[in-house]
């Protein structure tokens, strides 16, 4: 575990510092409005990938699980079945919700965006982008979930952060050539594509199989499907819910405006990505405590306290420095005075995602996905509720305080697992 934490350390620095960084070359190259649009990419990538918020967690399980049990053996033919079976699946999905999108394209950059100064024609540019990078990019998740679940965590890192680096790198080098939304979404487009096949070929490695030698195994995937389908609901609840904000946003207001918005989200989401290494690399280890249950608690209350130390930590940090940091990193006082205010409520709610995730975690490990439903369920209602409200009244602020009251509420509601 500790070898995998170290891995996935640096390589979600990478992934989580790589936007961040080429972010304000991205804003001065092409400008707020194009910026804007990227967002909007960004955001469509987000949705669209919805389908894997559950699915990702419940293949991790199961290929641990399958693991365990293969372990002496030197046969991982269980597991090669599964991976080519959801193989199979998320290539045919990212075909056919990219496909999908190219069709509406222009319906959906006609009537939902507020474009002002971007024409459609560039609306529904940036959305043909968004269909072909996530056809590419979709796929690799379930290569991902394989290498999670085998704790192959240190090649998989390796990967994250090499294409972190080469996209974003790259990506400011491209726009400061071409400043063009053409080249940007072309240059992502294949890093997505490259990034994919590089993560399908040391998944089938790290399993010592290849697709010729394995199988769709029908009564393997009908008794994974009921549990997929249960987690899958509860999750996608949930990650719809992570990203209403930016979803109203996008309707409400205009694309320059959600641009600025999309500054701060992609703060707090880039240090949101700070706390997912720990729990990749825990999941597997909490999956065979399940039996365990001192074992198990033993497990979350070291996972609090570390995540209770990088919130706190991070808050008197951003509240003694932050916009000082922002000054240097934008360059642009206007767009310091429209993002402080919005990140530090976003910064509050993704402290208190972090602190959930101890709670999330017992729930996927006892497979209690009516748990997660509920809660997902409640804070996806409250977030239709609170949040056009909240932007009608106070603009795109009034969305992050609606995001930090979903994440207070499901962080009190996660706390259960204190009990027993």
């Amino acid at each position: 575990m500790k070898r995998n934490i170290i891995a996935n350390y640096l390589g979600a620095a990478c992934v989580a510092l790589g936007p961040v960084l080429a972010l304000p070359w991205y804003l001065s190259s092409l400008g707020p409005e194009l910026f804007g649009l990227i967002g909007f990419v960004a955001l469509m990538q987000a949705i669209m990938g919805l389908i894997d918020a559950g699915t990702a967690q419940a293949l991790v399980r199961a290929v641990a699980v399958q693991i365990e049990d293969e372990e002496g053996t030197g046969n991982h033919s269980g597991a090669a079945n599964l991976l080519l079976g959801f193989e199979r699946l998320y290539w045919a999905f990212a075909l056919g919700a990219g496909g999908l999108i190219l069709m509406f394209s222009q319906e959906i950059a006609r009537h939902w965006l507020v474009l002002e100064k971007v024409s459609v024609s560039q609306g529904q540019y940036a959305l043909w982008g968004a269909a072909v990078i996530f056809m590419l990019q979709f796929p690799g998740s379930v290569y991902r979930s394989v290498l999670v679940g085998a704790q192959a965590q240190v090649r998989l890192s390796g990967v994250l952060a090499v294409a972190a680096v080469v996209r974003h790198f790259g990506g400011v080098v491209v726009v400061s050539i071409w400043p063009t939304l053409s080249a940007y979404l072309l240059w992502q487009a294949v890093i997505a594509g490259l990034e994919t096949l590089v993560r399908a070929r040391l998944a089938w490695d790290t399993l010592g199989f290849t697709r010729r030698k394995s199988r769709w195994d029908d009564v393997q995937m009908r008794q994974l499907w009921k549990t997929i389908a249960g987690m899958s609901a509860a999750t996608w609840l949930g990650a719809l819910t992570v990203q209403m904000d930016r979803i109203f946003v996008s309707k409400m207001v205009s694309i320059e405006q959600f641009g600025y918005y999309t500054i701060a989200a992609t703060v707090a989401t880039g240090l949101l990505q700070l706390v997912y290494p720990m729990m990749q690399a825990a999941l597997p280890r909490a999956v065979q405590l399940r039996d365990d249950e001192l074992g198990l608690r033993r497990l979350s209350v070291r996972l609090s306290g570390i995540f209770a130390l990088m919130v706190v930590g991070g808050g008197f940090g951003f509240a003694v420095l932050g916009k000082w940091v922002l000054g240097l990193w934008l360059k642009d006082a206007f767009a310091v005075e429209f993002v402080y205010p919005i990140l530090s409520l976003l910064l509050v709610g993704t402290g208190l995602n972090a602190l959930y995730n101890v709670g999330y975690m017992h729930w996927v490990v006892h497979q209690k996905t009516q748990k997660i439903m509920q809660v997902n369920g409640l804070a996806l209602l409250l977030s239709v509720l609170l949040i056009p409200p909240l932007v009608i009244a106070y603009g795109p602020i009034g969305a992050a305080f609606g995001w930090l009251t979903m994440n207070l509420i499901g962080f009190v509601l996660s706390l259960e697992w204190l009990k027993k």
